[in-house]
């Protein structure tokens, strides 16, 4: 980006499943001439409608959304393909003179365009990985937290992928993971998050479970068995790979229907820690208090108006 020009403007809604985020998307776009870029991992499959809880053409209420329904279910999709294609809408979008609103779950996919992360593959082989990669998880776990223990606080013990990653960067540059700058914005994004109490938002994921299920999820899953494998990715989906063993007549559909719910809901933990934890996140609570809208447009309002930063944009 030309650093005489001022970053381009774009409002993310991240957080749990089952907390309003599409609706709130749509007010949104209608009240400040916005479209939506969905980031959601699962919605860009064609045919995933009813367990992806796709928005439908009357909740868009005439808002144009983006990158849904881009990719046939045989297809595996990547961060790095949703990045591209979520940058060339954000440059449309923009150059029509409207606001871009990227809205989804996938806290990864979001933050991957907001701060413009390089994801351009795999990373060569190096010497040490190929003698890292046949260590016990808990050895390499225990090797990078004796020479940076903040990285290692934030690196569950099993994910040894970025754990090695983080022993290369600390053996290439010299500097522990924990030192290194953190990434650049590429956009000027505001990102809000909605949430709730807890106990609520479970009892409200396994009731919209339970309402994907009587909307025809279980022959949803069905028609894509017929031209999908079982192990293709986007069958990998919460509410898809539960539903495989029952249509296959493995498991009883209470069984698969508990599973749905169960995942669901540790999913839901786990996108509400990486917002906290990865993404300057504005937390609202729509559910329990609808009556603070008002609060989340104001915000929104004072932000699109703000040309602090780009003013200082234009002075770097």
């Amino acid at each position: 980006m030309n650093k005489s020009e001022p970053k381009t403007k774009i409002l993310m809604i991240g957080g749990p499943t089952a907390t309003g985020k599409s609706a709130l998307a749509v007010s949104l776009a209608q009240a400040f001439n916005g479209e939506v870029i969905n980031g959601d991992a699962y919605q860009v499959y064609r045919g995933m409608d009813i367990g992806t809880a796709k928005v439908t053409a009357a909740e868009m209420a005439g808002v144009p959304h983006h990158l849904i329904d881009i990719v046939a279910p045989s297809d595996p999709f990547s961060v790095v393909q949703f990045k591209r294609r979520a940058q060339a809408a954000i440059t449309a979008i923009t150059a029509r003179g409207k606001l871009p609103i990227v809205v989804g779950g996938t806290g990864f996919y979001l933050n991957a365009l907001r701060l413009d992360l390089p994801l351009g593959g795999a990373a060569p082989p190096t010497p040490l990985r190929t003698e890292l990669q046949t260590a016990a998880p808990a050895d390499l776990w225990a090797r990078l937290n004796a020479v940076d223990p903040v990285a290692a606080a934030k690196i569950p013990v099993g994910n040894t992928r970025r754990v090695i990653r983080a022993l290369e960067v600390i053996q290439t540059t010299g500097v522990r993971v924990s030192e290194q700058p953190p990434p650049t914005p590429a956009y000027n994004a505001l990102v809000l998050g909605l949430t709730t109490e807890r106990a609520a938002l479970y009892a409200r994921i396994d009731a919209r479970v339970n309402q994907m299920i009587a909307a025809g999820l279980v022959a949803e899953v069905q028609t894509l068995l017929k031209t999908v494998p079982p192990s293709a990715q986007a069958l990998q989906a919460i509410g898809y790979k539960e539903l495989v063993p029952y249509v296959q007549g493995t498991v009883p559909l209470a069984a698969a229907v508990a599973a749905i719910q169960q995942h669901s809901r540790r999913y839901a933990k786990r996108q509400l820690t990486y917002f906290r934890h990865q993404m300057p996140t504005h937390w609202f609570d729509l559910l329990a208090h609808p009556e603070i809208q008002p609060e989340i447009t104001a915000l929104v309002d004072a932000w699109s108006k703000n040309s602090m930063e780009d003013k200082n944009e234009l002075e770097r």
